[in-house]
Parts: structure tokens; C-alpha cells; sequence
């Protein structure tokens, strides 16, 4: 029997392997301190860095000599006023604008056969203008029986989202086929828009809309996806919704850029904070750093403030209701009226009536029913020719023009703004408003031309009178806007999500010249919004739509 049974291991190992462990036990220590440290480090290496780059827009220069890493445990926001570069510098990533100096230097990897700008997502305003302006906008017109209106699973389908040739039939076509269709489930699901499926676009609510194009987006092999003012017209919960979304999101492999205006927007999974000003970056600042309250957002650093007095109103005013109208004549009359898509009820019943001078908020979610409602009022959808709708007194479809009718109104709208060609100058997009078509096709008068530019001035656009609209920032094209719809002295002023891609300091302009004309009572308003500190406090009056019920 061997002598030492029962006693410990190490009592009968060689003396030269007792002396080995405690260095094995060293270097096992070293090892995973040192792995520890890779882990980290390839955790913080460069995602995407500019070095000294110089981009060109046009003949100009912008962005010269710009020095930024986004790093790879990193999620970025974009902050500026308008007119700042947020978007160009968008462009600039996904390789729409010229390198002309420096370096842009991608450190992702990509599948094979593609370029790393292509691994790069975007869904902006304008990705919307060109993907639903030939749907929504044409599709209500057909929406009585909605024949041909496209379906979310159709505007979701292969062909559609990749561009593919509908006669390639390869193995890599296949291929890449089953890859889409692995992407476009965790989208559908992550998403939650697998109940939309069957729906048309036209019948989603603005909040819907996004969630689907978010996933049209992700269907693509993205590597960094960058979201431009995404939380744009949707209600309190499909931001919350947005949230939740992004929160998840960025828990993957995939890096997110997001471009905003307001602070509150921020997902908490942004790490750092980008400002430019100018087309020049001038901070680059952890989140916490910038949003302390000394710097944050809608101070001198980020709004560009704008003064709202002595904006020159006198010439802009327009004439004031008689007061000695003991019960002003309505100007929009809405009795029991319902719109219909399918087996789907917009609005169900819904009576109203707006006098003249009276200003009204229209509120409710997402899909209650706002838009649907102005376009009754505007004659923009065919079933206000089966409902009672007066609008001046005169009902629809009696014989009235509706042109005619829609001079006598002001009117934004993210719809409206949809419309609008490229090559149209702020001066010509303002000017359209005194004959409500989407162009100048003739020459104003003297007073009209000078009204014109009183209004650009007012809102401190008129050194962008010869600038091409699309030229400018989202914000600026919703200034001229704004001015267009005032431009005529309107007897009615709708208002929808008027405030859309301002940044602070033109919110506080627009609301200041906006509560004067109504606190006057010069204009007849209704104004739609989800935001409450965008109402302006002449407003008191509210009509509140859930589901297409009227519930205040």
C-alpha cells in the first residue's frame, strides 16, 4: 500500500513542478488582466474618424479641416441651429458630398461586394419626401375603396426595399434573399408592425408610418444608422414607443447617430454630443458635459437666438374681426362627419364648428384623426364630398371651386411641404401663396413682392429670398413655409405640426409673431400639435380627438 494515502497532492509532486505553479498562477492572472485590456480597447478603437477633412457643397467649402472619432462603445447626437450643418454632415458621412481634404476613414467591416457608405442607414425627411410623396399623397384620392393603395407588406417586400432586378434568380440572389428576410423578422418584431401587415400606408398614423420606415431601413446590412429628428410629429407615446426602440437597438452591434433639437429627445443611450455651428464643428463634449444647465440646449451655444421684439409687425398685421359682432359667422362647419378606409373608422362622427376669429388647437395621439379632419376642411380628400362639410358657408361639393376656397387659406403641413420642387426659391415658395400652387408661373405685382419680402424679413429669411428651398436647412424650409402661409392675410390659418425642425430660438420667433396675430384676433387659426409648450397662450380653445371621437 503507498505510504502518505490521505495526505495532500503537492505532497508527492517533484519539487521543479511545486515550483512552476505559483508562476503558472502568475502568468493565468496576466493573461486575463491583459485580455481584459484588449476587450476593452477593441471596445473604444475608432468606428469612423475624420482627420483634417474639407467637404465641398457646390462651389463651397464646408466643414474644413474637421477632426471628430466616433469610437466603437459609442452612440452620438448631432445638435446645431438650423442652418448649422446637421444634415450636410450626414451627407458628408454617407459619401454624397465630396472629400476635397483630409480623411474619412470607416473602421467597420462590411459583407463583401459592398462599400462601407452602403452599411450607412438614414431616415430623414427627405428619405420620406421621396418614398411617400408618389403613395400617402396620391393614394388618399383613390381611398373610398382604396384599390391600389400600397400595403405595408408590399412597401416591406424584397424587390421594393433592395432595389434587386426582378429577373435576377442567381444562388446569391437567393442568398442575399434569405439574409433580407432573417433582418426584415427581427425588424417586424422589434418593431412590433407585424399588425400592420395588411393595412395601407395611407391608414397608419404618423407614429406607424415611422416605426415602418425605421424598419425599411433596417432591413438593409447596416453597420451605423443615423436618424434625423426622428421624434418629429409623433405623440408622447410613440416617442416613449421610439425610446424603447432605440434603447434596444443600441444594445447591438449597430452604432447610432442622431440628429435633434431638442434635449428631451435624447435617448439615454447617447454617450456624446456633437455641435456644430455653421458647417463647422465647434464642441465635441461627452452627453453629461453638454447637458448641464449652464450649456444646454436653446442657450446662445446651441439656438442662435433671434430676438422677438420689434419684429416689424405693423405692416404684417392683418385686419382685425369687428368687434361688434355679437356672434361672429362660423367659417368651418362639420356636422356628424365620418371617414371610412376599409373596415377602418378615421373619424367617426365628428361635429364642429370654428367662427371667424377664433383660434383652436386640435389635439389627440397619433391616428386619432387630426389630419384626416384638415383635409376634409382643405378639400384635399374625397370624402368630404359624402359628408356634410361647410367651409365659407358653402358646402362641399354644391359647385364650389376649390381653389378658389383655398386662397382664403393658410396653410403648413409636413404634406404640404412634401410638394414643394427643388429648384423653387424661398422668394418663389412664399410668393406661391397668394395663388395656393406649388410654384411662381407668373410674375407678382409691386404690393405683392414687397409683402413678400416683409414676411422673409420678419422671419429673419430675407438674405435666403434667392436660395433655392431644398437648399436650406429642414428648419429654414419651414420658415418659408410659415411665411407663405401668411403672405395672403388668410381668413383661415392651419397649422399642422407648424413648429416641425425649428430649432429653439426660431420656436420662440414663430410663437411670439403667431400669438400677436391671434391675440389681435386678425386670423382664424387652428393649430395642431403633439408638443404642449408649442401652443401659443392666445389659443384657449380645444378640440381633442381619440380613435376619431371628439372627447373635448
Amino acid at each position: 500500500m503507498p505510504t502518505g494515502l490521505g495526505k495532500t497532492p503537492s505532497a508527492h509532486l517533484p519539487i521543479a513542478v511545486l515550483g512552476i505553479c505559483p508562476f503558472l498562477l502568475l502568468m493565468f492572472r496576466v493573461l486575463r488582466k491583459h485580455s481584459a485590456i484588449v476587450t476593452r480597447s477593441n471596445s473604444a478603437a475608432p468606428f469612423l474618424t475624420l482627420r483634417e477633412a474639407t467637404f465641398r457643397l457646390g462651389d463651397d467649402l464646408v466643414f474644413a479641416g474637421s477632426c471628430w472619432t466616433f469610437r466603437r462603445n459609442e452612440h452620438w447626437a448631432v445638435v446645431g441651429p438650423n442652418g448649422s450643418g446637421k444634415s450636410l454632415l450626414a451627407d458628408a458621412l454617407r459619401g454624397l458630398l465630396p472629400l476635397v481634404g483630409g480623411e474619412l476613414c470607416y473602421h467597420f467591416q462590411v459583407p463583401a461586394g459592398l462599400a462601407p457608405e452602403q452599411a450607412i442607414g438614414h431616415v430623414s425627411f427627405e428619405d420620406r419626401k421621396a418614398e411617400i410623396h408618389g403613395t400617402v399623397a396620391q393614394s388618399r384620392w383613390n381611398s373610398i375603396e382604396e384599390e391600389g393603395a400600397l400595403q405595408v407588406g408590399d412597401f416591406l417586400a424584397y424587390k421594393r426595399v433592395m432595389e434587386v432586378n426582378p429577373y435576377e434568380v442567381s444562388a446569391a440572389h437567393h442568398q442575399a434573399r434569405r439574409r433580407f428576410e432573417a433582418r426584415l423578422r427581427r425588424a417586424v418584431s422589434l418593431l412590433e408592425i407585424g399588425q400592420f401587415w395588411d393595412r395601407t400606408l395611407l391608414s397608419l398614423s404618423n407614429g406607424e408610418r415611422q416605426r415602418v420606415e425605421l424598419a425599411s431601413a433596417l432591413c438593409h446590412p447596416l453597420r451605423l444608422l443615423i436618424l434625423d429628428d426622428p421624434f418629429v410629429g409623433l405623440d408622447i407615446y410613440a416617442r416613449k414607443r421610439l425610446h424603447q426602440v432605440l434603447a434596444k437597438l443600441m444594445r447591438t452591434a449597430l452604432r447610432v447617430l442622431l440628429i435633434s433639437q431638442r434635449p428631451e429627445d435624447l435617448p439615454r443611450g447617447i454617450t456624446h454630443v456633437l455641435q456644430l455651428d455653421a458647417c463647422q464643428i465647434v464642441a465635441i463634449r461627452s452627453r453629461a458635459r453638454m447637458l448641464r444647465p449652464s450649456r444646454g440646449f436653446g442657450r446662445t451655444s446651441l439656438a442662435s437666438p433671434l430676438s422677438t421684439r420689434n419684429q416689424g409687425l405693423a405692416g404684417l398685421v392683418l385686419p382685425k374681426v369687428r368687434a361688434n359682432l355679437a356672434r361672429p359667422k362660423p367659417l368651418v362647419v362639420l356636422k356628424d362627419v365620418t371617414v371610412q378606409y376599409g373596415e377602418a373608422i378615421i373619424l367617426n362622427k365628428v361635429s364642429w364648428t370654428v367662427r371667424k376669429g377664433e383660434s383652436w388647437s386640435l389635439l389627440g395621439p397619433n391616428g386619432a384623426g387630426k389630419s384626416t379632419l384638415l383635409s376634409l376642411i382643405l378639400g384635399d380628400n374625397p370624402q368630404g364630398y359624402v359628408n356634410d362639410v361647410e367651409v365659407f358657408g358653402q358646402r362641399r361639393g354644391t359647385g364650389e371651386s376649390i381653389l378658389e376656397m383655398k386662397r382664403r387659406i393658410g396653410c403648413v403641413s409636413p404634406e404640404l411641404h412634401l410638394h414643394f420642387n427643388n429648384a423653387a426659391s424661398c422668394f418663389e415658395v412664399v410668393a406661391s401663396g397668394f395663388y395656393e400652387t406649388l410654384g411662381l408661373f407668373e410674375q407678382p405685382a409691386p404690393s405683392r413682392r414687397r409683402a413678400v419680402r416683409r414676411w422673409l424679413k420678419a422671419f429673419k429669411m430675407l438674405e435666403f429670398a434667392n436660395t433655392p428651398l431644398f437648399a436650406l436647412s429642414l428648419g429654414q424650409q419651414r420658415m418659408a413655409l410659415l411665411a407663405r402661409a401668411l403672405v395672403k392675410r388668410p381668413h383661415l390659418l392651419i397649422l399642422d405640426e407648424p413648429c416641425q425642425g425649428l430649432d429653439a430660438a426660431h420656436r420662440r420667433l414663430f410663437l411670439k409673431i403667431l400669438d400677436t396675430l391671434l391675440r389681435e384676433k386678425t386670423v382664424t387659426a387652428i393649430y395642431v400639435t403633439h408638443r404642449p409648450d408649442e401652443i401659443p397662450r392666445s389659443i384657449q380653445r380645444v378640440l381633442r380627438l381619440v380613435k376619431g371621437r371628439v372627447m373635448q
